[in-house]
């Protein structure tokens, strides 16, 4: 039943969505081939640039775009009938969440391929002799290795992806608040400010675990170090690491999975469907 569910929404939301991605690829596919085709080398990597922060662009946008859909079949005049359907509110807001989370991971790993493209398109430019001077010229003033960067990124990546589900979950949350009496009256504000007041705090919270939890792992040129005590380790190994935490991504995808018992619970007893 749920398959079903989250198979009618996906193809609901597909009318909307597919406009959207047809621009994005259109502004990605174009910006590339500028960038591709560039006379020269500053021409490529600015043209590089330009899709990136398109496509990081078009990631916020997609949220967006799935809180409306959201705000408009939940509490909207099809909400009547969204709200009738013979399934539990807590499976029919699960199915509203992992729809949002796979329009906006489509986006999210075009903005991540994008990336990496680009890296190619300026190692490609620089050639491999100029790449190791620069890694040389970073190790002299104590900066990381490309490598240490790429692991770096890597996990910033999956902890991009996972702090998704807490964001939707934290949109969807400010939004069912914001159709509760008599915060409905607030309209549009009311989402903003209860939207951004509920991933504010949990950002926060998350921070603290961070810091109440410091485990993790500490990148160093030579090893990798998974250790209970980031700082500690960090310090132990001198210059030239970086510290990883791990307690704040598990934070936000545990808020961000127990997040649906407020919604669902809001959804239930308190909502105020247009």
């Amino acid at each position: 039943m749920f398959g079903k569910l989250l198979k009618n929404d996906l193809k609901a939301q597909f009318h909307s969505m597919s406009a959207i991605f047809f621009a994005i690829v259109i502004v990605a596919v174009g910006g590339e081939l500028v960038a591709l085709f560039a006379k020269s080398d500053i021409g490529k990597i600015l043209g590089g640039l330009a899709v990136i922060a398109s496509l990081l662009f078009a990631c916020v946008f997609v949220l967006i775009a799935v809180a409306m859909m959201y705000n408009k079949t939940m509490f909207g005049r099809a909400g009547y009938l969204t709200l009738t359907l013979p399934v539990k509110t807590g499976k029919l807001i699960w199915s509203k969440t992992i729809s949002a989370l796979i329009w906006s991971y489509l986006v999210y790993f075009l903005f991540l391929g994008s990336c990496f493209l680009w890296f190619g398109q300026v190692k490609d430019i620089m050639g491999e002799e100029a790449i190791q001077n620069t890694e040389l010229l970073l190790s002299l003033f104590g900066a990381p290795s490309f490598k240490m960067l790429a692991v770096v990124l890597i996990f910033f990546a999956v902890s991009l992806a996972v702090s998704a589900l807490m964001v939707v979950q934290s949109l969807f949350l400010g939004i069912t608040l914001s159709n509760v009496k008599p915060f409905s009256k607030l309209g549009v504000i009311g989402i903003i400010i209860f939207s951004f007041s509920v991933f504010y705090c949990l950002q926060a919270l998350s921070n603290g675990v961070s810091e109440l939890l410091p485990m993790g792992m500490v990148v160093s040129p030579d090893i990798i170090t998974f250790t209970s005590d980031t700082a500690k380790t960090a310090a132990e190994l001198g210059k030239g690491v970086i510290k990883i935490n791990f307690s704040g991504p598990v934070f936000r995808l545990v808020v961000g999975i127990l997040l649906n018992f407020p919604v669902t619970y809001l959804t239930k007893t308190a909502v105020n469907i247009k």
